[in-house]
């Protein structure tokens, strides 16, 4: 037998180091034997590979009750490895892996402590040593290390210290990276690195769910991240993900996958900064935003698809609280994500709809492993509802209605607690969402279903709000509150016990409060209309009880004097949207900390006081109070934007970071309000300078369109040719604005040589009467459109026809003449019409303006980065994402509101007697409706119709039919063609029978048929027959006198003199006046009594005069004695334009 060989030697060192790197632990002993055969000197090596063996050996062996002697024969190897250690000089590598398995066979022997002291003091450090640039440690060496640093780490956390720690395992992550490209063939390389990675990551996660700082957020990041990277260098795929439990870990490795998803939602629904490196460098812009919304995401798929591949469906008793965990963060994060705090540039791809969808996608693969659960479906509710899937969000909350009664009624009966139903306070502010949405998108529909939905949960609260009187019971007995045969909780059960906020209770009665006034706005039952909304102040007022905390709620407020308005109380509604712009209101109260989210809040509320104003005759109060919905933002490059690009669509321009303006983050809704008040603006200016100054302020409203809804595109909807205008030479239409607004028609795009851009004009002497200016007329980039003319050349705009209409062939129109669509500044002339001054006590609304738009820029930042952990991860109640409509369903909504803006304008250019742009208007109007008919006809679904509302959309096709017919019956009104009127009137109520406005215009001509103020023109006609709808008007001298409407008309007044000669007529026998007249008395009294009329005024006047010509005086005098009181409380638009159903 030869001597020592030191070049096998050599080679049982790598085998040996080899073997323990795979954990080959049987070729250990033999290579140890060989190895110290030729290295006899190296016995602290020798030593540390026999004790590491008998460590795992041991282990191995190691029974799962009681002692294992094999471990209790570890204490041998501790007095021979300290000797070595202390003996060896000449191997610093020896020394630290001896050092190793002295501290590991501690650990075996259940010394943490000991371990702990055994081991290097500074592992990193004398690590570094070993490994640097200059040499490489072996394998073997490396993997001591994490074993090291994981035994060190693991003992501070058990006696305690937290800190240290964490201090340990950060010690070790430059290792981790210097080792990770070894871990596809490093067997316990592989097993220590996972066991390091899974301990720090639960220790941490820990220290930051404790101590929420951002350190600890940073150092939390670097562990779950290595452990991301530790598994995305060992997987096949970016996608795989391996489950089950790592080799000695006490926890499955979804548990870390949890914690990490966990950890990252804690950020995000805390607002905390975004640690972007291992050294917490921490940011909040665009880009940062995406990388952060992209981690979450993958993590989130990750644990998800581990989730569910390990739990199992659960038994009847059973509950699954991992997968509501998940569902608990997925919602979290969905309401932040989705809400006004994020951009949507900030989401990445998708935006807000993918990210939905995506949660849908969840919510439905966790139901698979959940059975009945209500947390999901609530959740399903939330979301469908938040993307306007309204069929679906009612379906599923009908479903959780009907588990949470059942399941409640099993408590009572049995008073075990059910853990799995939703406790009382999320039931009521699930319902609480579900009733207000049903009152602001379901129509007369939706308004029934929230009502006895409303009227179920009164009775309920009515029992069991603390702050309610027990004498206010109305409904239920002593068995419990009822809704047919299903029950909530019984009367004065005790089996649940969950509290219920302050908060909680005042938006279950808001929206009770809601659902009774909507209620009685649409219920076709009269005599019930004020027993509703006398209910409704009731429980709106509940809401604002001291008690609940919620005395200057923005919404309750609005709801409470909406109704009171329709009360006819102004002074006390005028006095509560006082309360609610009151300047000391801050956004360190609103629950959503998003920008300007106070201020958009009160855009309702500053027209409902401009209405209330205009209501007693203070139109210049009323203006400022216009002008407030505006200036409340301060700077208005805040709401409109500074950059011209701004002004060319909704969404962001771009993916650069910039300053993105207000209504960039409006949803339908709240852009809707905005127009709405322009269009109120517009109304009193016309009724302070006449509506040939309000007509120079169209323009403005179709640039507000344009910056609001971009170009409302009607691909579908072509021009039929006898819509088709020739303007003259060098000017362009009214239907060049109105193409550039929605959009033209390949034809008229395909030749035009090049556009023209609205420009301001100093030149022209419209009117001597100057009108107040407007909010935007500041603006130092104002919304332009683009023009060209029908005939492809450049369009000239002028403001308005400076001569009066002329007679012209059948088709053409007149050219509208427009100057710019930028808005100019003008100065506040005095107003035609005397305005009454603000009386003491009442509201001033310049001295809120300037109030408020002081603390504009306060109010629009986001809450300080909060430190706060959260109590839980639970979506909040009252922040969800608002519903924004998809696409199709937007544009519908887009096309009817660009309808009512047209034919707003007709009513201008009607009131000051330009009749052909009025009419002009009607037809861009017309081919909007006809677009969205053909389109709506066009659906596969089926589930569109022409004569049915969409729901969140707004009217029916047919409605807005309505509309465009009885504007068309207003023109020829005017225009002295009653009986022209009247077959437009009729056209209108075959689309829409119950349109107030054409019976009211209907009555009105059939009245004065009845009573012979109007005679039909003889059944043969004459050569010169009355122009129809679409074609020009005559000459005034062919006018018959007789035709002069007397709809304006004082009751009992003699019609004026005739002008002269009158045409032959026709006289109807007493029995066809006698049937016109009782057609109006049927119509009219049928329109007073639905919610479109029951507080229409002219209604009730038309009404008064039916009664009148049949001798009725006593209902005669009551109805015209209600036209009165409706008169004096009549605002200058109804109260319907402040819009949302009062939600």
């Amino acid at each position: 037998m030869g001597g020592p060989d030191q070049s096998k030697a050599v080679k049982y060192i790598q085998q040996l180091d080899q073997a323990q790197c795979d954990g080959d632990w049987e070729a250990v002993p033999n290579l140890v034997r060989k190895f110290s055969k030729h290295a006899p000197a190296r016995a602290c090596l020798t030593l540390a590979a026999n004790a590491t063996h008998a460590v795992q050996q041991a282990i191995k062996h190691q029974p799962s009750t009681g002692t294992n002697p094999e471990i209790s024969s570890l204490v041998q190897y501790v007095p021979p490895l300290i000797g070595a250690i202390d003996a060896e000089h000449n191997h610093p590598e020896d020394v630290f892996q001896a050092r190793v398995a002295l501290g590991w066979v501690h650990w075996a022997l259940g010394e943490p402590e000991l371990a702990a002291l055994r081991l290097p003091k500074n592992i990193e450090g004398d690590f570094s040593l070993l490994d640097g640039t200059s040499k490489q440690a072996s394998g073997w060496t490396r993997t001591c290390a994490l074993k090291a640093i994981y035994i060190k780490g693991v003992a501070l956390e058990r006696s305690r210290s937290l800190g240290d720690a964490i201090e340990v395992f950060e010690s070790g992550m430059p290792i981790v990276s210097a080792t990770a490209s070894e871990l596809k063939k490093a067997l316990e390389l592989r097993k220590w690195t996972e066991l390091l990675l899974t301990k720090f990551c639960l220790i941490t996660s820990q220290s930051i769910k404790s101590n929420a700082s951002p350190r600890m957020e940073a150092e939390t990041l670097v562990a779950f991240r290595a452990w991301a990277d530790f598994w995305e260098r060992l997987a096949s795929s970016s996608t795989a993900a391996v489950g089950g439990y790592a080799t000695e870990a006490d926890v499955p490795r979804r548990l870390i996958w949890k914690e990490y998803y966990a950890t990252l939602s804690f950020i995000v629904q805390s607002d905390l900064p975004y640690p972007s490196t291992a050294l917490g460098a921490t940011t909040n812009n665009h880009g940062m935003r995406i990388i952060q919304r992209g981690e979450l995401a993958r993590v989130e798929a990750r644990y998800e698809s581990l989730l569910l591949k390990e739990a199992h469906f659960p038994k009847a008793e059973q509950s699954s609280e991992e997968i509501e965990e998940l569902v608990e963060f997925v919602l979290g994060n969905w309401a932040v994500l989705c809400g006004s705090c994020w951009d949507e540039h900030d989401l990445g791809s998708g935006g807000r709809v993918g990210i939905s969808r995506s949660v849908l996608e969840i919510l439905y693969r966790a139901a698979t492993k959940t059975f009945h659960s209500t947390q999901i479906l609530r959740g399903l509710f939330t979301v469908h509802l938040a993307l306007a899937d309204f069929e679906l969000a009612f379906k599923a909350f009908d479903t959780y209605f009907q588990i949470v009664n059942k399941g409640k009624q099993r408590v009572q009966k049995t008073g075990e607690p059910e853990h799995s139903l939703d406790s009382n306070e999320d039931v009521l502010v699930t319902a609480s969402k579900c009733i207000r949405a049903l009152c602001q998108f379901g129509g007369l529909a939706g308004a029934e279903k929230a009502k006895k939905l409303a009227h179920f949960f009164e009775s309920w609260l009515e029992q069991h709000d603390p702050s309610h009187s027990q004498e206010e019971l109305t409904n239920g007995d002593s068995s419990g509150v009822t809704i047919g045969n299903k029950k909530l909780l019984g009367n004065g059960t005790t089996a649940e016990t969950s509290t219920v906020s302050p908060h909680v209770y005042a938006h279950a009665w808001r929206a009770i409060g809601i659902s009774n006034a909507q209620w009685a706005r649409l219920t076709p039952d009269a005599k019930s209309r004020p027993e509703y909304q006398t209910k409704a102040i009731t429980n709106l007022r509940t809401a604002l009880k001291p008690q609940y905390e919620c005395t200057d709620d923005v919404d309750t407020l609005f709801a409470l004097a909406l109704v009171l308005s329709e009360r006819r109380q102004i002074g006390e509604a005028i006095q509560i949207v006082g309360v609610a712009l009151a300047p000391q209101r801050n956004a360190d109260k609103a629950p959503n900390p998003a920008k300007f989210a106070l201020e958009r809040s009160l855009i309702r509320l500053w027209h409902l006081l401009a209405l209330l104003l205009s209501a007693k005759e203070q139109f210049t109060e009323a203006f400022h109070a216009c002008e407030g919905a505006f200036k409340q933002f301060g700077d208005l490059k805040a709401l409109f934007g500074e950059r011209e690009e701004d002004y060319q669509s909704e969404h962001l321009n771009g993916m650069q970071e910039k300053h993105s303006s207000a209504i960039d983050d409006m949803d339908d809704y709240e852009k809707e309000a905005i127009i709405e008040v322009k269009m109120s603006q517009l109304l009193l200016i016309e009724i302070q300078d006449g509506p040939d100054v309000a007509v120079n302020g169209t323009e403005e409203l179709l640039s507000l369109y344009s910056r609001l809804f971009g170009q409302t595109q009607i691909p579908f909807a072509s021009p039929r040719k006898s819509q088709q205008i020739s303007p003259a030479t060098g000017t362009s239409t009214l239907r060049s604005v109105k193409g550039s607004i929605f959009g033209r028609s390949k034809r008229s795009n395909r030749d035009a040589p090049g556009a023209t851009t609205f420009a301001s004009s100093t030149t022209e002497n419209v009117s001597t009467a100057s009108r107040p200016p407007t909010s935007q007329t500041t603006a130092t980039a104002a919304p332009k459109i683009q023009l060209t003319g029908e005939s492809g050349a450049s369009a000239k705009l002028t403001r308005r026809s400076q001569h009066p209409s002329t007679k012209t062939n059948k088709g053409d129109k007149l050219a509208h003449k427009l100057s710019h669509a930028s808005i100019r500044n003008q100065n506040v002339a005095t107003s035609k019409a005397t305005s009454n001054p603000a009386s003491d006590g009442e509201i001033s609304p310049t001295k809120i303006v300037d109030s408020t738009s002081q603390q504009a820029q306060e109010a629009s930042r986001p809450n300080g980065q909060g430190t706060k952990p959260l109590k839980s991860y639970s979506l909040l109640p009252f922040s969800s994402p608002a519903t924004r409509l998809p696409p199709s369903k937007s544009r519908r909504h887009h096309i009817g509101i660009l309808v009512r803006v047209w034919l707003l304008i007709s009513g201008f250019y009607r009131r000051a007697e330009q009749y052909e742009d009025a009419k002009v208007s009607i037809e861009a109007a017309s081919e909007l409706v006809q677009g969205l008919e053909e389109d709506i006809l066009r659906d596969a679904s089926g589930q569109l119709l022409v004569d049915a509302r969409e729901w969140g959309v707004g009217k029916s096709v047919e409605e807005l039919w309505a509309d465009v017919c009885t504007e068309r019956g207003q023109v020829s009104l005017a225009e002295s063609w009653p009986f022209v009127a009247l077959s437009h009137f009729e056209s209108a109520l075959t689309h829409f029978p119950d349109h107030p406005a054409a019976i009211v215009g209907l009555s009105n001509i059939l009245l004065d048929i009845s009573s012979e103020t109007l005679v039909y023109p003889p059944s043969i006609p004459t050569i010169a027959t009355p122009p129809s709808a679409s074609a020009s008007a005559t000459s005034t001298s062919h006018k018959p006198s007789t035709h002069t409407s007397t709809t304006s008309t004082p009751l009992g007044l003699p019609p004026p003199p005739s002008q002269g000669p009158a045409p032959p007529t026709t006289k109807l026998s007493l029995f066809d006046r006698l049937a016109a007249r009782d057609r109006a008395h049927g119509l009219l009294d049928r329109l007073t009594k639905l919610g479109g009329g029951w507080n229409d005024s002219e209604a009730w006047f038309g009404l008064a005069r039916a009664y009148e010509d049949a001798r009725m005086e006593g209902k005669a005098k009551e109805a015209l004695w209600w036209c009165v009181q409706l008169e004096e409380a009549r605002a200058v638009r109804g109260w319907e334009a402040v819009g949302g159903g009062g939600a």
